[in-house]
Formats: structure tokens, C-alpha cells, sequence
């Protein structure tokens, strides 16, 4: 399975970029933090931009199939409150969104079963994935089909 070096780069007015580059197996460890580090420096010589970071990116494999009909447009956006945020709300999306999941007017049941299973991860109380201000939430309040 391939490995990939993911770069995020910023412009002078803040505004971010990602570019993913396929890396070789290496044979240690160690050695993805060496070849990171001198890939920076070449790409440091040839772009203005700035470097915010690079991540290894080792697939672990998961494969499933797609659905037939799976449209990447078909969108879906959930909405809640960020755990000690004062009120601070955030939300999170998810492309190719099942429309089986949707009710008749956008609407996405945040307790259906699957749907509770993904967001839970996100939760402080018992999730272990961060959003991207590496916040969790501390209850969602809906989901609906992105227009």
C-alpha cells in the first residue's frame, strides 16, 4: 500500500493549500522524518510559499466498495455545541452522504443508529477524534442534506 507525505502550505494572506506526494517504503521509522525534512528543504527552495506542516500518511487498509450511484456532491453538514465553548457552535461535513438517511425535507436524524455511531467519535464524553480546531463537542444539534 502506498505511503504519502501530505504538505500544507499558506500564502501571504493566510489562505492554506495541501498537496500529497507518494513517498517509498523506508525501511525505518526514522527514516520518513529524514526524508521529510530534506523534502522540505528542497521545497523550501523553490516556492514562496510558507511550509505549515508535513504529515506521513500510511493507509491502514480499509477498503470498502463504492455505492452505486455515490455522488461526492451529495453533502451533508451537522451542526452542534464545542464542549467548554461557552455556547461556541461548530460543525462538521461529510460528502456522498447516504440519501436513505435523509428524511423528505433535509432533514438527517442525528439518533439514527449509524449516524449517532459517526458523531459520537466527536464527543467529549466518550469520542476520540478532534475537529479541526482539535475542539470536541459537546452534543450535536442536527444534520441536513447540504443544498
Amino acid at each position: 500500500m502506498a505511503e504519502y507525505l501530505s504538505c500544507v502550505f499558506i500564502d501571504s494572506f493566510g489562505r492554506h493549500t495541501n498537496r500529497r506526494y507518494e513517498v517509498e517504503t523506508q525501511a525505518l521509522k526514522a527514516d520518513y522524518g529524514t526524508l521529510a525534512t530534506a523534502f522540505a528543504a528542497e521545497i523550501e527552495a523553490i516556492t514562496d510559499l510558507g511550509l505549515v506542516s508535513v504529515t506521513l500518511l500510511r493507509p491502514l487498509g480499509v477498503d470498502f466498495a463504492v455505492t452505486a450511484g455515490a455522488n461526492i456532491d451529495v453533502g451533508a453538514t451537522f451542526n452542534g455545541l464545542v464542549y467548554d465553548g461557552e455556547g461556541k457552535q461548530a460543525s462538521i461535513k461529510m460528502p456522498g452522504f447516504k440519501l436513505a438517511l435523509v428524511d423528505p425535507d433535509g432533514s438527517i436524524p442525528i439518533d439514527q443508529s449509524d449516524v449517532d455511531a459517526f458523531l459520537d467519535r466527536f464527543l467529549q464524553a466518550a469520542g476520540d477524534i478532534l475537529l479541526s480546531d482539535g475542539e470536541q463537542m459537546s452534543s450535536w444539534t442536527k444534520g441536513s442534506l447540504d443544498k
